[in-house]
């Protein structure tokens, strides 16, 4: 069992369709999907974006996060953080126990199929999403990170790996 479960990844990669699943099977667990968060205070065409907006978002998340710990809350799925956040909110919990599982999609043209593909996400560029995940490969890996190719397309197959690794 984790305090918290960090799900990151590149647009396309699958966090929010694993999270879901994982939901599923941890169920009764909280699930943040960090840009619920940031819609409280953006227009709808994220016109009114600022740094601003981004940091007092993700105060917001701490807050929301601290308390649910405080609470006696585990397993506290997150997911649709950008990378530099993921690492900030390592670092803001690393007292805690937490795991960062980094989905990859290793095939290149699978990633753009996914991100130019049919998708709830409005997030269609795929050149960005291709290079959002070489940052992720790019940068060391974290002492509590995982990372999962979802190359394959089975959620439920990535969901029983990161079960496993939460034991």
């Amino acid at each position: 069992m984790k305090d918290l479960i960090i799900l990151a990844g590149a647009p396309g990669s699958g966090k929010t369709t694993v999270a879901l699943k994982l939901k599923e099977r941890l169920d009764p667990t909280p699930y943040i999907d960090f840009g619920w968060l940031r819609e409280w205070h953006l227009l709808s065409d994220w016109s009114n974006q600022s740094q601003k907006e981004e940091e007092m978002a993700f105060e917001n998340l701490v807050c929301v996060l601290r308390n649910y710990l405080k609470n006696g809350y585990r397993n506290i799925i997150l997911t649709d953080l950008k990378d530099e956040k993921v690492l900030k909110l390592a670092d803001e919990f690393k007292d805690r126990d937490l795991g960062v599982f980094t989905l990859l999609v290793n095939d290149k043209d699978e990633l753009i199929r996914r991100v130019s593909g049919e998708r709830d996400s409005g997030f269609k560029n795929a050149e960005k999403a291709l290079e959002y995940q070489r940052g992720h490969l790019s940068r060391e890996k974290l002492p509590n990170e995982y990372r999962i190719d979802n190359s394959h397309n089975n959620p439920e197959k990535t969901v029983e790996q990161i079960l496993e690794l939460i034991k």
